[in-house]
């Protein structure tokens, strides 16, 4: 499945979104949620992880 994601203001209540040509002539499923001022200034720099010591084995996880 691709994925496309946007943030869009929505001037007059409007949304416009290119998408890219593999959309073509598909069933595309939408969801439009609104972006609260509140969430994102309680959100701000409280959770940092740093993941630069993560480790992993891609043949174990893509089954090669």
């Amino acid at each position: 499945m691709l994925t496309v994601k946007n943030k869009i203001k929505a001037k007059n209540g409007i949304l416009t979104m290119q998408l890219p040509d593999e959309f073509r002539d598909k069933i595309v499923d939408v969801m439009v949620t609104v972006e609260s001022e509140i969430e994102k200034k309680l959100l701000i720099d409280t959770i940092k992880i740093d993941t630069t010591q993560w480790k992993f084995n891609r043949e174990e996880i893509y089954g090669h």
